[in-house]
C-alpha cells in the first residue's frame, strides 16, 4: 500500500528504525536486565492511570492513520498502561495480542518496522500474525532519562502498510511525550512524599505561646516557648530588653525591635523569623507571630504571640530549594543542548548547571577522528591561561596529542575512570603535572567524568572550584546527570557534523565530475578542481604532475584564504623544484599509494626540502599534517593531490581521505584524456597543415592564407584551400569543404584538393568544367563523399586597365567570394550557388564572372567562419562585411587575421581556412 503521510521523506526499511543504520552486535537479553526492569517498575509503580496514556495512543492512532495504539511498561512482564481501539480490560493487564512484537522492540533498543507481518520472518509465526489481527506494525521504544529501554509505543493495523520516516519519526516524538509524562508522574511522586515529610514535621514541631505587657515591657512565656530557648522552666515577667539580649541573635537584634515597633504603632501585628539562642548555646530558627491586645477603650495593652522552632523546617526548605535548583539546573542544561550548534558551547552550558554547586569553570574533552583529542574551555579558563602564559587558545578548542593521558580530562577521556578531588593534592598526586595548573586556576577542588551513550566513550567532563568542595551523594548525581545531557549533545552533533560531512564529499564528488566533464581546458579544469576541495578536504592544497622523463611539475594550487594563493603558488613552483626523492609528491607518485601524516615534523621536512628558503615559505603556510594521493589513469600514477592542514583542523579522517582518493583518480582521468586530446590535436593539426601547401608567388597580386582548427575536438578536419599557377598566365584560387568532421573527412579532402588540381593544371579548363569533371571524378574514385568547393581563376586580359584583372568562378554549394573594391566597399558576390560535389555528377555548372580594378581584394572562406549554432548564415556574412568595411586599410595579412580574432570563437565547433588576393 502507498504511504499516504510524508511521501517525499520515503519509506523506512523494514529492518530498521527511521534512517537507522545497522545493527550493532547483540547485548545479552533487554528483556531480563535487573536495571532495565527496576526502571520500568519504578515507572509502572508511579502510573496515576491511563488517561494521559489513552491520549497519547489515539493520538498516534489518528495521526497514522490505523486503527489500534498501545502503550506497554515491561518489568519482568509487559504491562498495558494506555489504548486506543482496544478491546476492554486489555489496559492494565498483559499485551496478549502485541506482546511478542512488543519484546522484539524492547531487544532491539530501536523502532521496529514491520509493513508486511505475513511477509517478514521476524514475526510472521507469531499468533497476532497467523490470526490475521496484526499484519504491519510500527514500534518505538520508550527510552527512561537513565537511558533504559521501559517499553514500547505501537501502532499496528490489519492490513499492510508501507511506514515512512515520517511515520517513524512522528511515532518517536510520541514517545517522547509518553517517556516525559511517565518521569513528570514519577517526579511528581518523589515531590508529594517530600511534602507529606514536611507536614509530618511541622505537626510535630512545639508551639510556646508568649506574652508582652506594653504599658511595662514585661515578657512571659510558657513551658514550650521556654523548650525552643533550651530551657525548663516557663518565664514570668521578664524584661523585654533582658530577653532580647540574652535570648536573640546579635544579629537580629534590629529587626526584631523594628518589627515590635511597627506592631506597637502600625499595623498591630507582629510576624518575624529570627535566630533563638539557646541555653546550651547553640542557635535555633524560630518563627514568631503575634498580635496587639487592646482594652475597652481601645488603648493597647498586650501582645499576644506564639513562636516555633522551625530549624528543621528549614533545613528541609533548604534541601527542597536545592533539589529543584539542581533538577531545574538540569532542566535548563538539557533544554539548551538540545539547541546548541557545536561542542565548543557545551561547556559553557554546562557551567550553568555545575554552578548550582558553586563550580567556577568547567572543560569538556572529546575525541578527534585522528586519534587526538580536542578540549574546549570555559572563558574564565581561557582569560585565566592567557593572563598567566599569555598564551591565546583557539575558538575551536585546544588539539592535545593522541597519548596526552597525564591529566584529568586526558585520562578519563580515554579510561572512562570517574575522578573525584576534594582536594588539590590529591589530584597533584595521581597527576604531577596539575600542581601547575592548580597554581595557575586556584583549583580547591575537581571532578572529571566520562562521556558515554549506551557504552560508547566520547569524551570527558571537567567541573574545577576555586573554594574548598566536598562531594555528597547528590552532587556527584547532579554532576552525572550534567554529563549524561552533554554526551548524548556530543553524540547528536557528531552524527549531525558526519552527516554534513559525508554530504559535502558527495557533492564534491558531484561538482568534480562536473567541472572535469565539461569543455573547459584542462588547465583551467583542474584550477578550479583545487578550488572545489579546499576547505572541504584540507586548508591548502596542490596539484603536480609528472612527464614522460619523470620530471615533476606544478599544475594547480589552492588556500582556503584566497589573499594566500599566490603565496602558495609561489611556494609550489619552489618545492617541485627542489623537492628530493623523499618529498611525499614522489613518494606516492612512485607508490601509487595515497600517504597520510597526522603530523609532519621538522626532520622530514629538511628530507624533502633541502632548500632553507622553500622551508619558510612551508612554514608561513601553517602545516600540521596532510595527506597526498595519486592521480592515477589507466593504471598508471600520473601526479598526486596533496591536501593540507594547519593546527588548528587536525588531522585527516578516513573519510576525507577517501573523498581525496576518489578525487585524484578522476583528475588523473581527466589529465590522461588531456595529454591524449593534445597529442591527438598537435598530430591532426600537423597532418591537416602538411596537405596546405603555401600560395604561389604571382607578378601584381599579393596571396594570404589562413588555417585555424576547431577548438573542440582532436579529429582533422576537411576544409582546404589552393592556389597555383597555370601555363597560360592565370592563376587557380580553390577553396572547399568536405562534409564531416573526422579522420574520413581528411582523407577524403585530400583526395578532392588532389583530383581538383590535377584536373585543374592538366586542363587549363575554366573553373565550371573543372568543378564538373571534378564531380565525376570524385563518382568513381571517392564515391560517397559530398564536399563544398568554390574554384577561380584570376585572369589578365590583353588591352585591360593596368594592375586589374578577371574573376571567373563557380560555386559548387560554397559560401560566395567577398570583394573589397579599391575604395573600401565590401560587396558579397551574392549569385545562385549550385549543387554540391558528390551529389549529382551530371549538374550542369556555370562560370560567374567580374572584373577588378587594381586595388581590389577578394577573400574566400568555408562556412566555419561566418555559421555557427548561436548564428544564422546571413547574420555571419553580415558580420564578416561589417569586419571587413573596417579593416580594408589593412595590409592583407593583419586583414584576414583581424577578420579570425573577430569571428572565431575559441570553442568554435568547425574549422576555417581563408584564401585572400589583392591585386596590386
Amino acid at each position: 500500500m502507498v504511504a499516504t503521510r510524508g511521501r517525499t521523506r520515503g519509506r523506512i526499511a523494514a529492518g530498521g528504525g527511521v534512517l537507522a543504520g545497522p545493527a550493532s552486535s547483540p547485548a545479552p537479553d533487554a528483556l531480563s536486565d535487573p536495571h532495565r526492569i527496576a526502571a520500568a517498575r519504578r515507572l509502572l509503580l508511579e502510573v496515576p492511570g491511563a488517561a494521559a496514556f489513552d491520549r497519547l495512543s489515539a493520538l498516534a492512532g489518528r495521526l497514522l492513520g490505523v486503527g489500534h495504539a498501545k502503550v506497554t511498561l515491561f518489568t519482568d512482564a509487559d504491562t498495558v498502561v494506555g489504548g486506543y481501539g482496544l478491546a476492554p480490560g486489555v489496559v492494565g493487564g498483559p499485551a496478549s495480542l502485541t506482546g511478542a512484537l512488543s519484546a522484539l522492540t524492547i531487544r532491539r533498543g530501536r523502532p521496529l518496522v514491520v509493513p508486511d507481518a505475513p511477509a517478514d520472518p521476524r514475526v510472521a509465526e507469531l499468533p497476532a500474525v497467523t490470526s490475521g489481527q496484526v499484519l504491519s506494525y510500527l514500534g518505538a521504544p520508550l527510552v527512561s532519562a537513565s537511558g533504559l529501554v521501559v517499553g514500547v509505543l505501537a501502532v499496528y493495523d490489519e492490513r499492510p502498510r508501507e511506514w515512512t520516516d515520517d511515520d517513524g519519526a512522528l511515532l518517536e516524538q510520541l514517545a517522547t511525550s509518553v517517556v516525559a509524562e511517565l518521569e513528570l508522574s514519577a517526579a511528581q511522586s518523589v515531590i508529594g512524599t517530600s511534602a507529606a515529610r514536611l507536614a509530618i514535621a511541622l505537626e510535630a514541631s512545639g508551639i510556646g505561646i508568649w506574652e508582652r505587657d506594653l504599658r511595662t515591657g514585661a515578657v512571659s512565656w510558657d513551658r514550650r516557648c521556654a523548650a525552643v530557648f533550651g530551657l525548663d522552666e516557663a518565664l514570668a515577667d521578664e524584661d523585654i530588653e533582658a530577653v532580647l539580649q540574652s535570648r536573640v541573635h546579635p544579629d537580629d537584634h534590629a529587626a526584631v525591635r523594628e518589627a515590635m515597633e511597627r506592631a506597637d504603632t502600625e499595623t498591630g501585628e507582629y510576624a518575624l523569623e529570627s535566630r533563638a539562642l539557646r541555653a546550651d548555646g547553640s542557635v535555633r530558627w524560630t518563627v514568631s507571630r503575634g498580635r496587639v491586645v487592646r482594652d475597652v477603650r481601645g488603648e493597647p495593652t498586650r501582645m499576644i504571640g506564639t513562636i516555633q522552632d522551625v530549624s528543621e523546617a528549614r533545613e528541609q526548605s533548604q534541601r527542597r530549594m536545592s533539589a529543584v535548583e539542581r533538577a531545574a539546573a538540569i532542566a535548563e542544561v538539557a533544554a539548551e543542548m538540545a539547541n546548541a550548534t557545536a561542542v565548543r558551547h557545551l561547556a559553557e552550558i554546562a557551567l550553568r548547571g555545575a554552578a548550582v554547586l558553586g563550580a567556577s569553570a568547567s572543560a569538556l574533552t572529546v575525541p578527534e577522528d585522528g586519534g587526538g583529542l580536542r578540549l574546549h574551555l570555559t572563558r574564565r579558563l581561557v582569560d585565566t591561561v592567557a593572563s598567566a602564559a599569555d598564551v591565546h587558545l583557539p575558538d575551536e578548542g585546544v588539539l592535545l596529542a593522541p597519548d596526552d593521558d597525564d591529566l584529568p580530562h586526558g585520562h578519563v577521556a580515554r579510561s572512562g575512570e570517574r575522578l573525584l578531588f576534594s582536594d588539590p593534592r590529591q589530584a597533584e598526586d595521581r597527576f604531577p603535572r596539575m600542581a601547575e595548573i592548580n597554581e595557575v586556576l586556584g583549583t580547591r577542588a575537581l571532578a572529571a567524568l566520562p562521556l558515554r551513550v549506551e557504552g560508547r566513550l566520547l569524551g570527558s567532563f571537567v567541573v574545577v572550584w576555586d573554594t574548598d568542595h566536598g562531594f555528597a551523594d547528590e552532587d556527584v548525581e547532579l554532576l552525572e546527570g550534567l554529563a549524561a545531557q552533554i554526551a548524548l549533545t556530543v553524540s547528536r552533533l557528531r552524527a549531525d557534523a558526519e552527516r554534513d560531512a559525508a554530504n559535502q564529499r558527495l557533492q564534491l564528488l558531484a561538482d568534480v565530475g562536473r567541472v572535469l566533464s565539461g569543455d573547459l581546458d584542462i588547465t583551467r579544469q583542474v584550477s578550479q578542481l583545487a578550488q572545489l576541495v579546499v576547505p572541504i578536504l584540507g586548508d591548502w592544497c596542490w596539484l603536480v604532475v609528472t612527464d614522460d622523463q619523470g620530471r615533476m611539475a606544478e599544475l594547480a594550487s589552492a588556500h582556503r584564504d584566497p589573499a594566500r594563493a599566490a603565496e602558495l603558488a609561489e611556494y609550489v613552483h619552489g618545492m617541485v623544484g627542489v623537492m628530493t626523492d623523499d618529498a611525499t609528491a614522489r613518494i606516492v607518485t612512485r607508490t601509487g599509494r595515497p600517504l597520510v601524516l597526522p603530523h609532519i615534523d621538522a626532520g622530514r621536512i629538511r628530507r624533502a626540502l633541502p632548500d632553507e628558503a622553500t622551508r619558510t615559505a612551508l612554514s608561513r603556510l601553517g602545516m600540521e599534517g596532510g595527506a597526498v594521493v595519486p592521480l592515477v589513469a589507466q593504471g598508471r600514477t600520473i601526479g598526486a593531490l596533496g591536501l593540507f592542514n594547519g593546527p588548528d583542523r587536525g588531522p585527516h579522517t578516513r573519510a576525507e581521505v577517501d573523498a581525496a582518493v576518489e578525487v585524484g583518480r578522476r583528475a588523473g582521468m581527466a589529465l590522461h584524456s588531456a595529454r591524449l586530446h593534445a597529442q591527438q590535436r598537435d598530430l591532426a593539426d600537423a597532418l591537416q597543415r602538411s596537405m596546405l601547401t603555401a600560395p604561389p608567388e604571382v607578378p601584381g597580386c599579393r596571396i594570404v592564407v589562413r588555417y585555424v582548427p576547431a577548438a573542440a575536438g582532436a579529429e582533422i578536419g576537411g576544409d582546404w584551400y589552393d592556389a597555383f599557377p597555370q601555363e597560360d598566365g592565370a592563376t587557380v584560387l580553390a577553396i572547399g569543404d568536405v562534409v564531416g568532421h573526422d579522420r574520413h573527412a581528411a582523407a577524403a579532402m585530400g583526395q578532392v584538393r588532389g583530383l581538383l588540381r590535377g584536373i585543374s593544371h592538366a586542363t587549363g579548363a575554366p573553373p565550371a568544367e573543372v568543378l564538373t569533371r571534378l564531380d565525376h571524378a570524385m563518382a568513381g574514385l571517392a564515391p560517397g563523399v559530398m564536399a563544398t568547393a568554390l574554384v577561380a581563376r584570376l585572369e589578365r586580359p590583353e588591352g585591360g586597365e593596368a594592375g586589374a584583372a578577371l574573376l571567373r568562378w563557380s560555386d559548387a554549394g560554397h559560401p560566395t567570394p567577398v570583394v573589397i573594391a579599391p575604395d573600401g566597399d565590401v560587396r558579397v558576390l551574392d549569385l545562385p550557388g549550385e549543387l554540391l560535389l558528390g551529389v549529382d555528377a551530371g549538374a550542369v555548372r556555370t562560370d560567374s564572372c567580374v572584373v577588378l580594378p587594381a586595388g581590389s581584394t577578394v577573400l574566400l572562406y568555408t562556412d566555419g567562419l561566418v555559421e555557427r549554432r548561436d548564428r544564422d548564415l546571413d547574420a555571419g556574412t553580415a558580420a564578416l562585411v561589417e569586419v571587413l568595411a573596417e579593416a580594408a586599410d589593412l595590409p592583407l595579412e593583419e586583414m584576414c587575421d583581424r577578420v579570425l580574432e573577430r569571428l572565431f570563437l575559441p570553442d568554435a565547433e568547425d574549422d576555417v581556412a581563408l584564401l585572400a588576393v589583392r591585386l596590386g
